[in-house]
């Protein structure tokens, strides 16, 4: 298996098996990234192990998706979330729309259709990815940014799209003066309607 192994998940395959994968939290110059995968027979015997994305850097968390692939995550400055197919049929591709910034971990929120991100900085943000098109489409959106707003002994939150999420004019957390910023954003998953993130 890869080196320093990071964000994972399983994946059920037809004979009653699973595949897992796992990043890489290595940089490419280090002769690491990417995602591994490793696929098991019904009684736990390995089958095959492979690469189902490779050339990327420091692939932290990630999340996994209704639609059974993979999104994996960048941990670096104008990192990138791509998405992997799992058993290796098809390559890894890459999500611009989800933002260029040091990407952690992605939630899918399948009630409502959003992606949720945390961000791996002092003063990293929680973002709300809103698909242009119905799910499992990814390939554009609109990228926003909460805002915790607190008023009369309650907090909500309040979303701010993100002006330039390819960071071509500065980090997209500081693109909005209103958002709100949790230090080292880790972790992130849909349960019960609500999402739960760590720092």
């Amino acid at each position: 298996l890869h080196a320093s192994p990071d964000g994972g998940a399983t994946f059920p395959t037809p004979d009653g098996g699973w595949v897992y994968v796992s990043n890489s939290e290595v940089n490419t110059e280090e002769g690491g990234g990417g995602v591994g995968a490793v696929r098991f027979s019904a009684n736990g015997e390995i089958q095959d192990a492979y690469a189902i994305l490779t050339g990327t850097n420091n692939n932290c968390a990630g999340g996994q998706t209704p639609w059974q692939t993979w999104l994996s995550c960048e941990e670096v400055d104008r990192g990138l979330v791509w998405e992997c197919d799992p058993f290796g049929v098809k390559p890894g591709e890459a999500r611009p729309a989800l933002g260029l910034f040091k990407h952690e971990a992605v939630a899918v929120d399948p009630v409502h259709g959003h992606l949720y991100l945390t961000e791996d900085e002092p003063d990293g943000c929680l973002y709300r990815f809103v698909p242009a098109n119905a799910l499992p489409d990814l390939s554009a959106g609109t990228l926003q940014i909460a805002e915790v707003v607190a008023t009369e002994g309650t907090r909500q939150v309040v979303w701010h799209d993100v002006p330039d999420p390819a960071a071509t004019t500065e980090p997209t957390r500081e693109q909005v003066d209103q958002a709100s910023t949790f230090s080292g954003g880790e972790g992130i998953a849909f349960a019960d309607g609500l999402i739960y993130f760590t720092t």
